[in-house]
């Protein structure tokens, strides 16, 4: 493996604990546990004092999500300058890009350090700034061929780790509102999936890629297409029951209530219950798809089509992990939202999404190295002239 390759696994890890702490701030109620970003209790983040935090329930969480999420910018951070080095100079982005990035750090760090207060107007006009530049990004990405693309994904995902701390920042300074506080939720979600996509990329060849005789046939680049996206599409809906509160509309399973399977026409016109009934309606539609996923991978692998070392035994992972989050959302509702049983449910949707997305890089389309030397950097981890 390559040193890209490491850091890239190792920030899928953290990421997704990342992830599955914020679910157990929110399980837990925490999110309000300090009134103040980036401070913590009007103290530096990184220099509060344990004592302080660290036995207090709520803010163990809260700050130990904080300080979770800055080793995780601190390690995107050195994912971009690995990938930047590994480029060969000819393929990499002019100043102005380098030193937008050295600010956009320079602005992250000095708030950590309790040296940059992040003051109204200017936090607003950052964020908009970093959505831009994301956006940006990802289509360089897009246009781009070749390994090269992984350096505008790790561009793409500096600025989208950047763009989701100050989301939960400006969450916390407006007191949860439901709006920010799932887009900071689906903010870390489509990072987690830009770093998946980096330590897929950055994989060696052998082990990623496709046979040229075994292309994946079209119609299961749909169905994983659309599994993948059905499982986005959950997620978020997953995020506004969460958020608004959605979750108790119907405590009742599988019957909507006992009148029925369905809410009342007059309920429908309730958000919340609007809400709460799409999300658990969609999960069936999700379950049927990550079957249909499962039985046309095994298929597909026996007509000889190899995406991924044990690509079938990925999608039977999907299966079990569909079951087992339909039934802690049952149990979900059952226990009232049980702190760790609502947690739970959130670390098991995380863990279907990325399986569904590796499935989905796999078929995405092979790779064509824009030029030799570019392959090489990106394999030996190290800069070439």
């Amino acid at each position: 493996m390559t040193h890209l390759h490491r850091i890239s696994t190792l920030l899928s890890v953290l990421t997704f604990t990342l992830i599955v702490w914020g679910g157990h701030v929110n399980s837990t109620n925490s999110g309000m546990a300090f009134s103040d970003w980036p401070t913590s209790n009007a103290s530096a983040m990184i220099s509060y004092k344990p004592s302080e935090w660290l036995w207090q329930g709520d803010r163990f969480w809260e700050h130990g999500h904080r300080l979770l999420a800055t080793i995780v910018g601190i390690v995107t951070t050195i994912m971009l300058v690995i990938s930047y080095r590994a480029t060969p100079r000819g393929h990499r982005p002019n100043g102005i890009i380098i030193t937008f990035a050295a600010f956009v750090f320079a602005t992250v760090a000095s708030a950590l350090v309790g040296l940059n207060p992040m003051s109204g107007g200017f936090m607003e006009l950052f964020m908009i700034t970093l959505a831009i530049a994301f956006s940006y990004f990802l289509y360089r990405c897009a246009k781009t061929l070749g390994h090269v693309r992984i350096l505008w994904l790790s561009l793409a995902a500096f600025t989208a780790v950047c763009l989701q701390g100050a989301f939960g920042g400006y969450t916390v300074r407006n007191n949860l509102p439901w709006w920010t506080s799932t887009i900071h939720g689906v903010l870390a979600e489509v990072f987690f999936m830009i770093v998946i996509g980096i330590a897929f990329l950055t994989v060696r060849r052998q082990e990623a890629r496709t046979t040229d005789n075994a292309a994946p046939s079209p119609t299961l680049k749909v169905i994983i297409f659309t599994t993948w996206g059905f499982s986005f599409i959950q997620f978020l809906l997953g995020a506004l029951t969460r958020h608004n509160h959605a979750w108790s509309a119907s405590l009742s399973w599988p019957q909507w209530s006992n009148e029925g399977f369905f809410p009342s026409s007059d309920l429908l016109q309730q958000p919340q219950v609007l809400i709460h009934f799409f999300h658990r309606t969609f999960a069936y539609a999700v379950a049927l798809m990550v079957v249909m996923q499962w039985v046309a991978m095994r298929s597909a692998t026996r007509g000889g089509q190899v995406l991924l070392p044990n690509a079938v035994r990925i999608a039977l992972i999907g299966c079990v992990l569909v079951v087992a989050q339909i039934t802690l959302g049952v149990l979900v509702l059952q226990t009232f939202r049980n702190e760790i049983i609502t947690t739970l449910h959130v670390m098991f949707g995380v863990a279907l999404l990325a399986m569904n997305t590796l499935l989905m890089y796999a078929v995405g389309g092979k790779q064509q190295p824009e030029t030799e030397g570019v392959h090489q950097a990106m394999f030996v981890g190290g800069s070439r002239p």
